[in-house]
């Protein structure tokens, strides 16, 4: 069996290549020495030779050139072209061409690296070769002998879309599918399927841009042209919206609160792995970092909010509906949510194959005044919400804490007593804490931060939400994880079977996290650091962190602390 991939560039061909490898047990010739053939010309003489072997597939970004397309009917080489949505499929170039990884989706994206959508560049590309691609793809779909295939229906419909394929490549066993595509499912970002609600990063000017250079032939596949005009996007987005508010206003929301450094990353990715939440991170609508005004300030003041109610006709002709203002930020926070959600190209916005029964947000906070306005406003806002507050050792906070400040100062090349005590501690230089006046007074700082963060969420988290309240430590979720994660989607509703909950785990692991380390396993320059507790014990003795933590000292006892 002989079999070529092709379609343009960020179509998913190369998922799909690596599908039917598995599904067939074919040779990757991608991976042969010598590198595939670069053009159609040089394949077609690569076939012609006898040079692609009897049980191999070749993927790649062909022209549908005359001399390949006889040379593969003259040697029996199944031809299967991907189609993607196009203006998704240059959202992800665009994308891939400014994310971090070294290798460009195609050369000739490395134009669109570090320049603005709505600059020359970006248009000369679409005009040029992106509208290239384009033919090229149309092209492929007039040939008789090609086999098309939608990313669309390959990612919501993969058993589906090889069953289609078998009667010309050959009947699969079900088990051998069902992995293989449980494998690829598992290790790709398989990107946007076109779901209605989705949204797009692409301005009015791109979209006209690609409308100009779409072929007929996308067309006529189920690809429209997308309206281009600001009015017409704006009232897509606002019909969307209204759209997303009756599927799922009344879905479960579940907020993810605790002091920064606590957990609350693991935690909301636990959620992110669980096929039935969509999940955001710290919207920044209530909380003040860096002296930032927050989203809703404005609407949540008292004297902001009662000069502008009582100067408008609404407040004059409804004088007793001052409660209107939680309604506004619960709308313009759900409008939020619908955005960010509909414009993540990831399984984790609208697109997936579960059903979304819950929304699940992340707040992390370092003050206790945003704490007070966040539980306060969650109750208004929210009310039917459920609460699950983490908590960690506020020694181990405080030196996680400590780490991410230095791996921020040595990431902008500045130096500080932060940086110095740090480079000393990993140089070996271990000195007793308290003999660094600095050092002792931030880990001061912390332990009130975190008892007043602390107790705020607790206590008022269990007279606000009562049941819909849970404390969960980190430490237990370190000790006993899957114990844990079933009694975390448990409280909040969602499925929580054994191999569920195993899978979750799993995915969501330090090693997954930190690509491959092992808890314990320190790099000061990750976000993931450690993963482990009682890390505090190589930084203080217990008589000293008493000392320094003696204003947390009954709240860490409350929580099991010593």
């Amino acid at each position: 069996m002989r079999i070529l991939v092709t379609g343009q560039p960020a179509s998913g061909l190369f998922i799909v290549a690596a599908m039917l490898r598995r599904v067939y047990g074919l040779d990757d010739l991608n991976a042969a020495a010598g590198g595939p053939p670069e053009d159609a010309r040089s394949l077609a003489a690569f076939i012609t030779e006898d040079r692609f072997p009897s049980q191999g597939l070749l993927a790649g970004h062909y022209e549908a050139d005359p001399a390949l397309l006889q040379a593969c009917r003259d040697k029996d080489i199944s031809v299967i072209c991907v189609l993607r949505d196009p203006y998704i499929s240059f959202e992800t170039l665009y994308l891939h061409a400014n994310g971090n990884r070294d290798m460009p989706a195609a050369p000739e994206t490395r134009s669109l690296r570090g320049v603005d959508l709505e600059s020359p560049e970006v248009a000369g590309f679409i005009a040029g070769d992106y509208s290239r691609y384009l033919d090229m793809t149309a092209r492929w779909q007039a040939v008789d002998e090609a086999f098309l295939v939608r990313q669309e229906d390959l990612v919501t419909a993969p058993e589906k879309t090889l069953d289609d394929l078998a009667p010309l490549l050959g009947i699969v066993d079900e088990d051998v599918r069902d992995r293989a595509i449980h494998e690829i499912m598992d290790n790709m970002a398989l990107g946007s399927v076109a779901n209605s609600l989705s949204d797009s990063r692409l301005p009015a000017s791109v979209i006209c841009a690609i409308n100009e250079v779409l072929p007929d032939a996308f067309v006529r596949l189920g690809y429209e042209q997308r309206p281009c005009a600001p009015e017409s996007v704006m009232n897509d987005r606002l019909r969307h919206f209204s759209r997303f508010i009756d599927l799922y206003n009344e879905k479960q929301r579940v907020f993810l609160v605790g002091h920064g450094k606590s957990g609350t990353t693991w935690l909301h990715m636990l959620f992110f792995h669980h096929p039935n939440a969509a999940v955001v991170a710290e919207r920044r609508l209530f909380e003040h970092p860096d002296e930032n005004e927050a989203l809703l300030d404005d609407l949540l003041d008292d004297d902001w909010f009662e000069s502008w109610f009582r100067s408008s006709s609404f407040g004059v002709t409804a004088p007793e509906q001052t409660g209107v203002r939680y309604e506004l930020s619960r709308l313009m926070s759900d409008y939020l949510l619908y955005r960010a959600l509909a414009v993540r190209k990831t399984a984790k916005g609208f697109e997936r194959n579960e059903p979304i029964t819950h929304f699940s947000e992340k707040i992390a906070l370092n003050t206790e005044q945003d704490a007070q306005v966040t539980i306060d406003t969650l109750k208004k806002l929210y009310p039917d919400a459920k609460i699950v507050h983490i908590v960690r050792d506020p020694r181990d906070v405080a030196v996680s804490a400590m780490f991410h400040s230095y791996r921020n100062f040595r990431e902008k090349r500045e130096r500080n007593w932060i940086t110095d005590f740090v480079d000393s501690v990993l140089a070996g230089n271990n000195d007793n804490i308290l003999k660094k006046q600095a050092v002792s007074a931030y880990f001061k700082s912390h332990a009130k931060a975190w008892n007043r963060i602390a107790s705020i969420f607790h206590q008022s988290g269990k007279a606000l939400y009562g049941d819909n309240y849970l404390l969960v430590r980190y430490e237990d979720l370190l000790q006993a994880p899957r114990e844990q994660v079933s009694r975390l989607f448990a409280f909040a509703g969602l499925a929580h079977d054994e191999p569920l909950v195993e899978e979750v785990v799993e995915k969501a692991s330090f090693k997954n996290l930190s690509k491959g380390r092992k808890a314990g396993e320190q790099d000061s320059s990750s976000f993931y650091r450690k993963g482990v507790a009682g890390d505090w014990k190589n930084y203080l003795t217990p008589q000293t962190s008493r000392k320094v933590f003696k204003d947390a000292w009954e709240l860490m006892q409350q929580f099991g602390y010593e």
